[in-house]
């Protein structure tokens, strides 16, 4: 495969996890709209915020609160099977705790493969950014996708001070 034809795939994924991940996004306006509106039977919207008491704790300085960070059943390893084929032994250690139950396995090692893919190209481009990139967390994933994925940027991980 070409450089030409691998650089074309690795942005088509990437332009294609970027859609998916924002496919559910609207305007923040409407969101406040149906909030304050809320339905005819005077209760709050779906959108409302959830009432207090009821929040997890703040995350730490500095870091966002994930959908991961919540106690979710992950996938055991025995159950980390792709739809066909199979997964090589790096691919499945990537996998095993980071799989959530009823989510497709081959999904998880995407969003892998999409952070490597774009380490990568910004690597590519100037390996300052890449740093950069890593130190404010810019690349979801980045550094549980170097560690088994594409173990070659562990250089630019421990310069961004990750580990």
């Amino acid at each position: 495969m070409s450089a030409h034809k691998a650089a074309a795939t690795a942005v088509a994924a990437l332009v294609a996890a970027t859609l998916a991940l924002t496919a559910g996004c609207g305007a923040d306006g409407d969101k406040q709209r149906r909030a304050q509106e809320g339905d005819k039977s005077g209760r709050p919207g779906a959108s409302a915020p959830p009432s207090p008491g009821k929040e997890p704790p703040p995350p730490k300085e500095g870091q966002e609160r994930r959908p991961e960070d919540r106690a979710t059943p992950k996938l055991p390893r025995d159950q980390l099977t792709p739809a066909t084929g199979s997964f090589t032994k790096k691919e499945k250690k990537y996998l095993v705790g980071r799989v959530p139950e009823g989510l497709e396995p081959a999904a998880v090692l995407e969003a892998g493969r999409t952070a490597c893919a774009r380490l990568r190209t910004t690597a590519e481009v100037s390996r300052k950014d890449a740093i950069s990139a890593l130190r404010t967390g810019e690349i979801d994933n980045a550094g549980p996708a170097i560690t088994h994925l594409c173990p070659t940027f562990k250089p630019l991980l421990k310069a961004a001070g990750k580990k």
